[in-house]
């Protein structure tokens, strides 16, 4: 390779020289620039933004962290809440001792029973319902004293669709009454029906 031969710089006025010299460190600067300063400016920036994407996730973690105690604490009341949901619901084996009690609660009120015929029970996703097509005769407030021995049974039964009619009374001059409801309860089902459904597929 020749060597870089400076010499003719020598006939150029002092001003062209420093204007060459200038223009060399522009170059020089400039290349620097967009060879080397600028690509390692666009990776700080791209690591800045990772940076701080990486901040608010910290941060929103942290802010879950905080409250999964609270979290925790309202799983374990729902918990408690569904077991004692469960107690409340029977299971199949004790439908008919339930509705044995019904029946002594009716004649306990001092109710006789015209009608006392349990439906076909309509599954749900995961529970049963259970009714029973009942109908008594007896006065208004033994009706009414029925009633609520039924709503304040530890299992849940609801009563749905009543209707009073045929008063008529008695050599005692006690007022008697027909009453025909639905008395509902609600059992959990072994399996979901599409379980069952799919079964059969």
């Amino acid at each position: 390779m020749a060597d870089l031969n400076f010499n003719f710089l020598h006939s150029y006025s002092p001003l062209k020289r420093v204007m060459i010299l200038l223009l060399i460190i522009a170059l020089l600067a400039g290349g620097f620039a967009y060879f080397l300063y600028m690509p390692k400016m666009k990776q700080v920036q791209k690591l800045e933004r990772k940076l701080k994407q990486a901040q608010v996730k910290l941060h929103q973690t942290q802010q879950i962290a905080s409250q999964l105690p609270k979290f925790e604490a309202e799983m374990e009341k729902l918990n408690v809440a569904f077991k004692k949901a469960l107690n409340k619901l029977p299971d199949n084996k004790e439908i008919p001792a339930l509705l044995l009690k019904i029946t002594k609660l009716g004649k306990d009120s001092k109710l006789t029973f015209n009608l006392f015929q349990p439906l076909s029970n309509r599954n749900h996703d995961f529970y049963a319902e259970v009714p029973i097509d009942i109908e008594v005769q007896g006065s208004y407030h033994s009706v009414a004293r029925f009633f609520n021995q039924i709503c304040t049974m530890p299992r849940i039964v609801n009563v749905f669709d009543y209707s009073l009619g045929n008063y008529h009374t008695t050599k005692d001059g006690d007022t008697l009454l027909k009453t025909r409801f639905k008395a509902v309860t609600y059992t959990f089902i072994d399996k979901p029906a599409a379980d069952k459904k799919s079964k059969k597929k």
